[in-house]
């Protein structure tokens, strides 16, 4: 396309020559490091309050390097994490044209093409980062070396390389020496931002970091206890008993036993000495800091996943086996939405408008679980419905089956269709289309037999006699939303199907062609 000045979705104009640039590169030093102080170490409740009022306020280096660490640190909060991050980005991946028209076709490949690409799917991983955080920032690296424009690479970026401006605390910006303060816009066309909408309110308190920071920093205290406690409890008392005329050479041999047999379970002294073992008194219940880890976990997986039944095998269900899941399909489904909307925003609309300029209309990217069709039933209606008038489109049927669209350049030989005509019966439809056609410009010739004249005369008013008939059927269409319920409508639309016209005409006819049999015989 002309090279056009084009906006992006904010309203501001792109410049071409910074797309294939990297822009927000990191350093040793500067502004953007790669390199990070640990936060989570020694973590306690004062440091925790002043760190989360500190992201409030706009200062969210120590929150951010903190929710990092807790997926580094915690096998629960990231094995949860985990689960509702892959639960969204492995979900089949769809791009619906915008019409029919054989240019928003062209377009809607062009998109597919680019989605099919290696490296997506590491770019819906790298955005649901922002499950945990927030928000999550990938710049998109841009190759022209071909007639098109194209993504290269995808890379994420450290959140901590950003900052929100100061009015809202809503709006991303890159930290950069051009303003130490405030940063800078980010490059219209260059980024893709996606902030989840986990909860109302400025972004950076919307994550699951900030909502599980407390009981990772509690289950932290837990299990330092609890390793202490094992530590002390964990092994018997041992305790090392010498007769009246032991001397000290005799005592200090059974000091060193009793100790070795702490460390190495095994010890030399004489037969005359002896040691027991004593199982040490505990106060209170042995599994009180396991229980008390557990309810922590519990409540992180609440928090994130929704239910805690297909985690930790606690009792009870959630209504039926499909709520089961690892992910709530509620929950699954609203995540998908929003990342929808962040990647049609940032990726789709700008690559189209790249190669084909601003559209109208645009393909819409989908991520969607596969719904279960009663696909014989809708074979069924089709079969009965599509002779009788009814117009469908043929990719709503594919996606309904879950078929993908066929090749263009596929040969007919090598697609399923309907049967091949013979040669016979081909030309005899050739025949019946010609006599129609005659029929329509008033030229019958002698190609037309009393026959053809009987059912050219019925079909010339075949519309308002099948009209009573078909509009039940495409009534009932139009208000069901399922299958199911057009199916409990077919049984009332008999009784509302006018059939008296058409079973007039038809006995008409076939008398007609009774008489006209009589009289030829005779």
């Amino acid at each position: 396309m002309a090279d056009v000045t084009l906006y992006d979705a904010y309203n501001r104009p792109i410049k071409r020559e910074s797309l294939t640039l990297e822009l927000a590169r990191g350093s040793m030093t500067g502004i953007r490091r790669v390199w990070n102080e640990t936060v989570a170490s020694g973590l306690t409740p004062e440091r925790l309050a002043a760190i989360l009022r500190n992201a409030g306020d706009g200062d969210h280096d120590d929150y951010l390097t903190l929710a990092e660490e807790m997926e580094e640190r915690d096998l629960h909060y990231a094995s949860e994490l985990g689960k509702r991050k892959i639960a969204v980005s492995r979900l089949p991946i769809t791009v619906e044209s915008a019409s029919d028209s054989p240019k928003d076709k062209e377009i809607a490949d062009a998109v597919r093409s680019m989605l099919t690409k290696g490296g997506f799917r590491f770019l819906l991983k790298d955005l649901l980062d922002g499950l945990g955080k927030g928000f999550s920032v990938v710049e998109i690296m841009w190759d022209r070396s071909e007639s098109k424009w194209k993504p290269k690479a995808y890379t994420w970026r450290d959140p901590r390389w950003f900052t929100w401006d100061r009015d809202t605390l809503s709006q991303v910006r890159l930290r950069d020496e051009a303003d130490m303060m405030n940063g800078i816009e980010l490059a219209p066309y260059k980024f893709i931002v996606h902030i989840p909408k986990l909860k109302s309110g400025i972004p950076i308190r919307g994550g699951f970091a900030r909502l599980a920071a407390w009981a990772y920093m509690c289950k932290g205290y837990t299990v330092k206890d609890w390793l202490a406690f094992a530590e002390v409890f964990g092994m018997p008392f041992r305790m090392g008993k010498y007769g009246p005329g032991a001397g000290k050479d005799d005592i200090d041999i059974l000091k060193m036993a009793v100790a070795n047999l702490g460390s190495d379970a095994a010890a030399v002294f004489p037969e005359s000495m002896q040691i027991e073992f004593k199982e040490a008194s505990k106060s209170g219940s042995t599994d009180f800091f396991e229980r008390l880890a557990q309810y922590l976990d519990n409540m992180v997986t609440k928090g994130i996943l929704g239910q805690t039944a297909t985690t930790q095998g606690t009792p009870g269900k959630l209504g039926n086996e499909d709520a089961q899941q690892e992910v709530r399909h509620d929950i699954r489904d609203d995540d998908a939405e929003q990342l929808e909307e962040t990647i049609q925003r940032d990726l789709v609309q700008v690559f189209v408008d790249l190669n084909f300029g601003p559209q109208e209309n645009y393909p819409q990217f989908q991520l969607r679980a596969i719904q279960k069709e009663d696909t014989e039933a809708l074979v069924t209606a089709l079969k009965e419905l599509v002779p009788l008038g009814l117009a469908v489109e043929q990719s709503v049927v594919r996606d309904k089956l879950g078929l993908p669209d066929p090749d263009p350049g596929a040969k007919p030989e090598d697609l399923l269709g309907a049967p091949v005509q013979s040669a016979e019966a081909g030309g005899q439809a050739m025949n019946r289309a010609m006599n129609r056609d005659m029929v329509d410009r008033g030229d019958l010739g002698d190609a037309w037999d009393d026959i053809d004249r009987a059912v050219a005369d019925e079909l010339a008013d075949w519309e308002p006699l099948m009209t009573p008939v078909i509009d039940p059927i495409r009534e009932a269409l139009e208000t069901a939303d399922t299958v199911d319920e057009f199916e409990a409508a077919l049984a009332d639309i008999l009784e509302r199907q006018d059939v008296t016209a058409l079973v007039k005409s038809l006995a008409t006819a076939m008398f007609k062609a009774r008489v006209e049999g009589l009289a030829d015989e005779n």
